[in-house]
């Protein structure tokens, strides 16, 4: 009797494990607090398309209570990411008095604190404005496999943003796609950033950001940058780098080089050869990365057992150097 009436037990609503019948219980039950939303099929299962749209559709009066708002899907169906995301895109309607369209209030996000899209097999180049552009605490952003349109009114206030690149994009055209984010995102304090390649069948069709000076993009709260090579990838994208250079992080702490091929589970794992462009990069480290930060990890191919002492000797006041999930002696280094 005590669980039934505590309306905060009530507020997580799981595709997984919860029907159509269960999801209108559990929004009836909690009373009107914030909403938790994962929507999740097991992996390797295809996602109920039908289910799917009705979950979609059964959400939307209630969207502004979202407090959290995942999709994750890890096999391939056509058409997924509209599917999924049209109930909740910007919706518009005629005034009749004013001849001018506006968008509908149902879909504004307005309780919205995290918000994560992923679905690496994405193949739909469209690009999805969510949330009739409002979601005025939308602070944790985690996307992989999605084109959005970049608001400012809801992307602005980010603190902290997963984004591994959709791969529609390539080159000068990605690195110009993600700057004209971060300039949106300029109070980011987290930054975790990660290329995947898609090979497509037809050009993309891309507005590019006219605002991308061709200096560099300042984001002088960020505290922690994450650099992660895909599993696929047998060297540094260069978009990567070229990224890395327009950027200027005076105030950053931690530097975290992450290989997705790298498993720390796994110590019968065979020592990974270092990428072919990691003294490059290291270089690049040197001129971009301010030798004051914290925290320097490394993993995988990106750690290179010659290399470390003149990284541990350029930051010079490090705390913890960690290296494939071991912590090394700064001491003795």
């Amino acid at each position: 009797m005590l669980a039934i009436h505590t309306h905060t037990l009530w507020r997580r609503l799981s595709f997984c494990s919860h029907g159509l019948r269960l999801w209108k219980e559990r929004i009836a039950r909690t009373r009107g607090c914030s909403l938790d939303v994962t929507i999740t099929p097991p992996q390797y299962h295809f996602p109920d398309m039908d289910a799917l749209a009705l979950q979609l559709h059964l959400l939307v009066p209630h969207i502004s209570r979202a407090r959290s708002f995942e999709l994750r899907f890890s096999s391939y169906s056509p058409f997924l990411w509209n599917t999924a995301l049209g109930p909740i895109c910007c919706l518009e309607q005629r005034d009749d008095n004013t001849g001018r369209y506006a968008f509908t209030p149902s879909v504004y996000a307005l309780k919205l604190e995290k918000l994560t899209l992923c679905y690496p097999e994405n193949d739909d180049t469209k690009e999805f404005a969510l949330f009739g552009g409002i979601a005025p605490r939308l602070h944790n952003v985690i996307l992989d496999g999605i084109r959005l349109t970049w608001l400012p009114e809801l992307y602005g206030r980010l603190t902290h943003l997963d984004y591994t690149h959709h791969g529609f994009t390539a080159g000068k055209t990605a690195v110009d796609e993600i700057l004209g984010m971060i300039r949106v995102s300029c109070a980011l304090r987290e930054l975790r950033i990660c290329f995947r390649r898609k090979v497509l069948d037809e050009e993309v069709l891309y507005l590019p950001y006219d605002n991308v000076p061709e200096g560099q993009t300042h984001l002088l709260q960020l505290e922690q940058l994450d650099l992660a090579i895909d599993e696929s990838d047998v060297d540094i994208p260069p978009e990567l780098l070229s990224l890395l250079s327009r950027l200027s992080v005076p105030n950053l702490r931690e530097l975290h080089l992450v290989d997705l091929r790298f498993k720390p589970a796994n110590r019968r794992q065979r020592k990974s050869v270092p990428f072919p462009g990691l003294e490059g990069a290291l270089s690049l480290f040197q001129v971009t990365i301010p030798s004051s930060i914290k925290v320097l990890a490394m993993a995988g191919r990106w750690a290179d057992p010659s290399s470390i002492p003149a990284l541990a000797k350029y930051f010079r006041e490090l705390d913890d150097l960690d290296v494939d999930g071991v912590e090394r002696d700064l001491v003795h280094m």
